[in-house]
């Protein structure tokens, strides 16, 4: 595939020239194998990270139609999942884990074939015996005990959801996104409709307030997960389900959350999300991508009210493209982004390291761009 180079300004300012479709080409110019999307040293490849990315890329193809990134999707799909169904590398023991069975339902949706049919309930029934709370709620993974994390939310129930919808087991499907959904805004949803990074119910962990069993702080990536289920789970969940005003009004409050704590001068939003004024607090890609890709939605379909948040989409859109620079290989990187996992204070938040091309930050960025991108 050749790579088209994007540090001119010409090219930059072509009026066909698209942000998340070059990144999206860095993506692919890098990683050209999609079973490489994942950390250095892991050994299972079934997982969030190329999971994601290839969540993103669908929607990239249904926008721009362009081919690649359906067969680079496929191509992941295939290598995962062999001719009677089965998936070698999926162990239901994270929630992180069930993310790439999103893609084997497009593959269903697309093909019909019987494989991803099998491969995909082979996922729904990881559910089954996963562990849980009292209250019902998933443990984000078998090593984090009794913790619900409001990203492992997204992870699992996006692809429920899709399930319900393409595949069937209805009942179950949407009863348990709404209840997965609802417990996280129990449980971590702040008085400004932010969500906290996760709840234990055990109130052992390092991080865990020990009466409240809460996350100290709002992490940026951690949020976002959760804004773009929101964002999406409408296009799945019945009409006339019970959670669905519930859900509608929650993603109102985070879009109005969102929008009174939106740095004014970039237009983005920081690591800790909350407190844009603390000191040593910095603007974080990823999550800005997705609370971008919400907001736009939202507005899209009617959820929200357009004339209030098209200045928060424009100035969001203007700040993130700034992190995006083009390097001497003519590739493009993407800066100032956080991978992380739940933190014990503000400081271990805003000290953590400003990644450059974290897959989350690539995917997002490509996810918050290509919402303002449609042609």
């Amino acid at each position: 595939m050749m790579l088209l180079h994007y540090s001119g300004i010409r090219a930059a300012s072509s009026p066909d020239f698209r942000w998340s479709s070059a990144v999206a080409d860095t993506l692919i110019s890098r990683f050209p194998d999609p079973d490489s999307l994942h950390w250095v040293g892991q050994t299972n490849h079934f997982s969030w990270q190329a999971g994601y990315a290839m969540f993103t890329l669908e929607k990239l193809w249904r926008q721009t139609g362009d081919v690649r990134y359906f067969n680079y999707i496929r191509r992941y799909v295939d290598q995962q999942v062999d001719g009677h169904g089965n998936i070698p590398d999926f162990v239901p023991t994270a929630l992180d884990n069930f993310l790439p069975g999103y893609a084997i339902l497009l593959m269903y949706e697309q093909t019909g074939l019987e494989k991803y049919r099998i491969a995909a309930t082979r996922i729904r029934d990881g559910f089954r015996d996963y562990p849980r709370n009292s209250d019902g709620g998933f443990w984000h993974g078998d090593w984090a005990k009794h913790q619900m994390w409001v990203d492992g939310v997204f992870m699992g129930q996006i692809f429920l959801a899709r399930y319900g919808k393409v595949i069937g087991d209805r009942d179950y499907a949407f009863d348990e996104v709404g209840r997965q959904m609802r417990l996280a805004l129990q449980h971590c949803r702040k008085p400004n409709g932010l969500l906290l990074h996760g709840w234990d119910e055990s109130r052992t962990a390092s991080w865990a307030d020990k009466k409240t069993g809460l996350a100290p702080e709002v992490w940026s990536e951690g949020l976002g997960w959760y804004a773009v289920l929101l964002a999406d789970v409408f296009d799945y969940l019945p009409a006339d389900h019970p959670d669905r005003e519930r859900l509608l009004t929650a993603l109102r409050d985070l879009c109005h959350g969102l929008k009174e704590v939106q740095d004014p001068r970039t237009g983005m939003w920081c690591q800790v999300v909350g407190k844009p004024d603390a000191q040593g607090n910095w603007n974080e890609t990823s999550g800005t991508g997705m609370f971008l890709y919400l907001i736009k939605k939202s507005m899209d379909r009617g959820y929200i009210d357009q004339a209030e948040y098209v200045p928060v989409v424009k100035k969001a859109y203007a700040g993130i493209t700034k992190k995006a620079r083009t390097g001497a290989d003519g590739l493009i990187d993407v800066f100032d982004c956080s991978s992380i996992g739940i933190k014990d204070s503000f400081r271990d938040y805003i000290d953590s390291p400003k990644e450059v091309n974290p897959f989350a930050g690539v995917t997002s960025f490509i996810l918050g761009t290509s919402s303002m991108e449609q042609r």
